[in-house]
């Protein structure tokens, strides 16, 4: 269940994202991006949407989630991690950094950025290759960005008042996102989330002064990107792409693939037999009735 919408699987290889709210707004603003992606070459690194809805999405089943594999290489306690089990493998970690990288870019060239990059918006498909989703807080390049929670956002000082500023949405915002997402790729968990550091601790603040979590950035390639991420060194994603594209690990992205327009058309039409049945319409507990396709 997202913030903002119920997401079902309704067949083996379909899960349908509804609104909570219909009056909201949001699942309209998605369906409005994805109306801009499909007047493009598909990425293979963000996810496709087989048929839309003025309240519901229709998009492929992923395996996991950046967040649910986190969590699942954790001991917690409620929200506090308490210890990090295991880290991924490195080699996988440099190409999720890559074809994030891509995904991102892409939707660069487009003019937009996602605007809420975090591990619950990263999934994987079955062959571990990433897929970047949720799309409702896609905005234009130069528009004032509404920032995020940390670590996905920084404030930035204002030189005249001194209070912090979220800035214009585009690479700087973007890259500080990606750089917080490779740290907990590479750790485990997020910056200034390990277990011996103090849960006390004002991230927000931290950040906005430019204080950020020990890095390797001089002996290790990942902690480079971190490192140049945080500071807004790359001047468009394109440019933090390439950079990604040269790790060791992204050899493998050319096997990552993007649905054809002809299984598109078939789990469309599936999906619009579904919706003839009924699946849309709610029962007491605001589920959509599950029916068989």
């Amino acid at each position: 269940m997202g913030a903002i919408s119920w997401v079902y699987r309704i067949t083996e290889n379909i899960v349908v994202k509804y609104a909570r709210d219909i009056g909201a707004g949001e699942i309209e603003r998605e369906n409005a991006v994805y109306d801009i992606f499909e007047q493009h070459t598909p990425c293979p690194y963000v996810i496709q949407s087989f048929y839309r809805t003025a309240n519901a999405n229709f998009l492929p089943f992923m395996l996991a989630s950046l967040d649910t594999r986190l969590q699942r290489n954790q001991r917690r306690e409620k929200h506090k991690v308490l210890q990090v089990l295991q880290i991924e493998d490195r080699h996988l970690i440099e190409r999720w950094t890559a074809e994030l990288c891509a995904a991102v870019a892409w939707i660069e060239s487009l003019g937009l950025v996602h605007g809420d990059l975090r591990p619950p918006n990263i999934l994987f498909d079955e062959r571990d290759h990433l897929k970047l989703t949720d799309f409702d807080c896609v905005a234009r390049i130069g528009e004032t960005s509404y920032g995020n929670a940390p670590p996905w956002a920084r404030l930035y000082p204002d030189p005249l008042t001194g209070k912090g500023r979220w800035g214009l949405y585009g690479p700087k915002t973007e890259q500080f996102a990606i750089g917080s997402l490779l740290y907990c790729m590479t750790r485990g968990h997020e910056p200034y989330g390990h277990p011996e550091d103090n849960p006390e601790l004002d991230v927000v603040g931290l950040f906005k002064e430019g204080v950020f979590p020990r890095l390797n950035a001089e002996g290790d390639v990942l902690d480079c990107i971190i490192d140049r991420c945080w500071a807004g060194w790359y001047d468009s994603m394109k440019d933090l792409a390439e950079a990604a594209a040269q790790l060791s690990g992204a050899a493998d992205m050319g096997a990552a693939t993007t649905f054809s327009a002809e299984y598109c058309s078939q789990k469309r039409n599936e999906c619009f037999r579904l919706i003839q049945k009924g699946l849309l319409e709610m029962d007491g507990r605001r589920d959509p009735k599950k029916q068989e396709a």
